[in-house]
This record gives structure tokens, sequence and C-alpha cells, in this order.
């Protein structure tokens, strides 16, 4: 029946198409459920799509066909890892100046202008020399390591110091003079030093002194003694009766 109706949908001058080899032997429209079987179905499916789907059949046409093979997908980014913040410099002029008026006190003794002129010219020296040398690798490598731990180094040259002037001076006293610039420095370094351990010892002394009076109120014989410590080494070492080797 299907065969006779494809006859009558094909004017004389045209021949049924034939399908090809190894065709399917039913085809569906592209773009309805529609099934079209029989020798000339591609050509009624093509009519019926012409018919029914004008639009659809419109807009696959004039839609752009993707040009060859589709290429990689790109590679998703990598966020690097941010840099580190260089490193804040540090100024080296005060540092700089401090030797610079070391040394000038050093030469008191030998060459008094002199001795001045670099007191009184160091803080420009170190200002100048500091400027000159930012960025080097003299800055880098030397400069800025000294620079950055001065503090720390000129407070343990005071504390090493100040025994060895007094020893000094306590030998040629007329050196005191040339060294006492030297001198106050490196005792103020050493109270500086100082003070934190006297407190903490200070605070460790007021700590004994709470234990013993809690010891005196168990042992009476600890309130009464001058020396509590000592009674609590005899305690430890005497003998049971009470007498001692």
């Amino acid at each position: 029946m299907t065969d006779l109706l494809d006859e009558e949908l094909v004017s004389p001058a045209e021949s049924l198409p034939i399908a090809p080899p190894g065709a399917p032997a039913s085809v569906q429209c592209r773009y309805c459920a529609e099934v079209f079987e029989g020798g000339a179905r591609f050509l009624n499916r093509g009519r019926h799509e012409s018919k029914m789907h004008k639009e659809e059949k419109a807009k696959a046409k004039t839609s752009p066909k993707p040009k060859g093979k589709p290429g990689p997908k790109p590679k998703p980014k990598v966020a690097k890892p941010a840099s580190k913040p260089a490193a804040r410099r540090t100024s080296a002029a005060d540092a700089i100046s401090t030797v610079l008026a070391s040394a000038g006190s050093m030469v008191a003794k030998v060459d008094q202008p002199l001795s001045r002129a670099l007191t009184i010219s160091a803080p420009a020296t170190g200002s100048a020399i500091d400027e000159l040398v930012a960025g080097t690798f003299v800055d880098r490598s030397v400069l800025q390591p000294f620079a950055k731990g001065a503090d720390k180094w000129e407070r343990l040259g005071g504390v090493i110091a100040f025994p060895v002037l007094v020893a000094v001076i306590s030998r040629r006293p007329q050196m005191f003079v040339p060294l006492e610039g030297y001198l106050r420095d490196s005792l103020t370094d050493v109270l500086v030093a100082s003070v934190p351990a006297m407190q903490k010892r200070k605070a460790k002394e007021k700590k004994a002194v709470d234990a013993l009076s809690a010891l005196a109120q168990v042992d009476e014989r600890y309130a009464q003694s001058e020396d509590p410590i000592g009674l609590l080494l005899a305690d430890i070492f005497g003998d049971p009766d009470g007498s001692e080797d």
C-alpha cells in the first residue's frame, strides 16, 4: 500500500529514488516523531519536513556549522603563588655613625682635633655612606645584617666592655678621662640588661619568704630560727636523733 502511495506522489517524469544499499528500512523526521518507510522514505521525509517544519528547517540551514574539528579545551589557568614582599631595608646610618664616633673617642689621646672632627661629623658621614651603598652587594651582605642586629651587638659589646674598661682604668687611672664616654655607655648597657634579672631575683626572694612563712606556721622551730634554710639543711643531713657527725 505504501508503495502505491509513493508511486501516486511521483510525477510521470520522475522515478522513485532507490535507497542506497544498507540504508535503514525506515527513517524518522528530524524535527518530530513521524516515521517513513518504503522506497521513497527519504523523499517523503523531505517533503514532510518542507511542509510541516519550514521554520525549523530554515533555522537549521542558516545556523553556522562548526568549521573543522573542535580544538583542545584551554587548560585552566593555575594561580601563581603570591610572591613574598621584599624585606624592608634598614638604614645603617646610625650604626655607621656609632662606629665613627667610637673611632673618634679612641684617637682622643693621640689627636684631639681629629677626635672632635670624627665625633662631630659622624652623623653626617653615616647618612652619606648609607645613601651611597644602599641596594649594593656590600649593603645586602654586610651593612644590612649589621644594621638589623646593631642594638643587640651594641648591648653585648657594652656588657663585655664594662669589666675590661674597669680593669684598664684601675691599673692606669690616667685613662679615665679618654675612656669615660665608653665607661658610661657600657655601664648603661649593663644596667639595662641587669634590671630584668634583678626584678626576677627579687620576685624569687619574695616567693622564698612566703614559703618560709608558711613553713614556720607548720613548725615553730623555723619561726624562731634566724637561718631557716640552714635549719632545713640540718634536718636533711642530721641524724634522726638530732645529733650530727
